[in-house]
């Protein structure tokens, strides 16, 4: 897959780098799959945490999450951007954010087939970067909660896109950089 990051790096601050990917099977089609990965509306929500949504138009949204690293807790602001979109096979996002004086960029994609005995196969990807002060006060609990939000947020999509609340495992891999 290809994914398209919005990289920036700042001198002099930390910077911690994370990269997820996975796939799941689901038993709708890949139209009815791609119409809730590729509406901002409709994929937001999922987030784990997620506070609130505001359009700012058909493919950019401003959303919000609680976030909270050990004792450290506030609300990050995301400017999520769908990147692509070409239907039915594949959704990309991007996203810009702050959260507690420092700052995100993230990306995230999925590509849409048709699984054996049908449905349909989700691949995706991700990958987040973090830079400032939340990386030098917490980072060593960055990574273990990214994990733990990314896995939330795979099974709220595999049970957003299954009838009847059957789901597979979802695969999660992770790495830092």
């Amino acid at each position: 897959m290809r994914l398209r990051p919005q990289r920036k790096r700042c001198e002099g601050n930390k910077v911690m780098g994370i990269k997820f990917d996975g796939e799941f099977s689901v038993p709708v089609s890949r139209e009815e799959a791609y119409e809730v990965l590729s509406d901002p509306e409709k994929f937001a929500p999922l987030l784990p945490t997620y506070k609130s949504l505001e359009m700012q138009d058909e493919k950019t949204a401003i959303v919000k999450v609680k976030v909270g690293v050990g004792k450290i807790r506030g609300t990050a602001t995301i400017a999520l951007v769908l990147e692509e979109s070409i239907c039915p096979t594949r959704a990309a996002y991007s996203g810009k954010g702050k959260i507690m004086g420092s700052a995100f960029n993230l990306a995230t994609a999925f590509e849409l087939t048709e699984a054996d005995g049908g449905g349909t196969l989700v691949k995706w990807e991700g990958e987040l970067d973090i830079f400032g002060k939340l990386v030098s006060l917490a980072g060593g609990l960055i990574r273990p909660l990214a994990k733990k939000d990314i896995t939330r947020l795979i099974d709220a999509l595999q049970a957003a896109l299954t009838p009847n609340g059957e789901q597979s495992a979802s695969g999660i891999q992770g790495s830092g950089r």
